[in-house]
C-alpha cells in the first residue's frame, strides 16, 4: 500500500509538470520555466537582538524530497552561529513527511536557539515577494517581479529605504541546468543591498565580490520582507529576508530560496 501511495504521489507530481508545459504552449506563449518554491517561517530574535533565526522548507515537486533549513544568525557580524544552518532532507521512502522532518530539524536547532532565547518576532514589515511567502509550490517568476526596494517607517519615526541590485559574477556549472540530471553553465550574480535612513548617505549592508558555496548558482535577488527588533536597552536590529533564484538542482527551472541580511541600526 505504501508503494502504491508513493506511486500515486509521483503521478500527481508529473501531472503538474505536464500542466506547466501545456499552459506554456497555449497561445504560442514562451515556455514557462518553473522550479519549486520554498516557504519560510521566522523564528525570531533574541532579547538583545544579537541573534535572529528563520526556517525555510519545501518539497521538490518532481522527486518529492523534503528539505528543511534553519539559519541562526549573529546579527552583530551578519554571520551564521556555530552549528548552523541546520539542514535536513528526506523522501517518502524514509517514512517521514515534511511536518515530521520540520519537527526533527527544529528539535536540533533548539539546542542552539533555546540557550539564546530566540523567540521574539519583533515588528514585521510585509514586502512584495514574487509569490506568497508561506506557499510551497511551483515557482514562476512571471506573475510578480522580484522587489528591488522597500520603504519602512520605524516605531521611532525614522524612515528607511532598502535597495537591492544584482551584479554579474561570472559563470558556474550547476546541477540540473543542462537538463535533468546533467550540469550546465549559468551566469550567476551577487547582490548589493543598501540602506538609507532619513536623508543620510546610503549604508551598504551587503556587497558580494564572490559567492559563498550555498549561493554559487544564484542568478537573481529580491527583497521579500523586513523584521525590526528593539531591545530593552534601546538597541535596534534589522533583518531583511531576501528571495534568491537558485539554478542549483533545478528540475523544470530555477528554485525560490531565502537568505537573511542583518544589521544593528545606529
Amino acid at each position: 500500500m505504501k508503494n502504491a501511495f508513493a506511486h500515486l504521489r509521483r503521478l500527481s507530481a508529473f501531472a503538474r509538470i505536464a500542466l506547466i508545459i501545456a499552459s506554456a504552449s497555449i497561445g504560442n506563449a514562451p515556455f514557462a520555466m518553473a522550479g519549486d518554491a520554498a516557504a519560510r517561517r521566522v523564528i525570531g530574535f533574541s532579547p538583545s537582538g544579537n541573534h535572529f533565526a528563520f526556517e525555510q522548507y519545501t518539497t521538490l515537486y518532481d522527486s518529492l524530497d523534503n528539505i528543511v533549513r534553519i539559519e541562526v544568525i549573529d546579527t552583530a557580524h551578519d554571520a551564521y552561529v556555530k552549528g548552523t544552518p541546520v539542514t535536513m532532507k528526506n523522501n517518502e521512502d524514509d517514512g517521514h513527511d515534511l511536518p515530521k522532518l520540520r519537527n526533527e530539524a527544529m528539535r536540533k536547532a533548539r539546542l542552539i536557539t533555546d540557550p539564546l532565547f530566540v523567540h521574539e518576532v519583533g515588528t514585521h514589515f510585509p514586502g512584495k515577494p514574487s509569490m506568497e511567502l508561506d506557499e510551497i509550490g511551483i515557482y514562476q517568476m512571471d506573475p510578480k517581479p522580484l522587489a528591488t526596494s522597500q520603504d519602512v517607517t520605524l516605531p521611532d519615526g525614522r524612515k528607511l529605504t532598502l535597495t537591492i541590485s544584482d551584479k554579474a559574477l561570472g559563470k558556474a556549472s550547476c546541477y540540473g541546468a543542462g537538463g535533468r540530471g546533467t550540469y550546465g553553465d549559468v551566469i550567476v550574480t551577487g547582490m548589493t543591498l543598501t540602506l538609507t535612513i532619513d536623508d543620510s548617505a546610503p549604508m551598504v549592508l551587503n556587497d558580494d565580490s564572490r559567492l559563498p558555496k550555498n549561493r554559487r548558482c544564484v542568478t537573481a535577488y529580491g527583497i521579500a520582507e523586513v523584521y525590526h527588533h528593539q531591545a530593552s536597552d534601546g538597541a535596534q536590529t534589522l533583518a531583511v529576508l531576501i528571495e534568491t533564484v537558485d539554478a542549483h538542482e533545478f528540475h523544470a527551472g530555477p528554485n525560490r530560496r531565502f537568505m537573511a541580511v542583518t544589521r544593528r541600526l545606529p
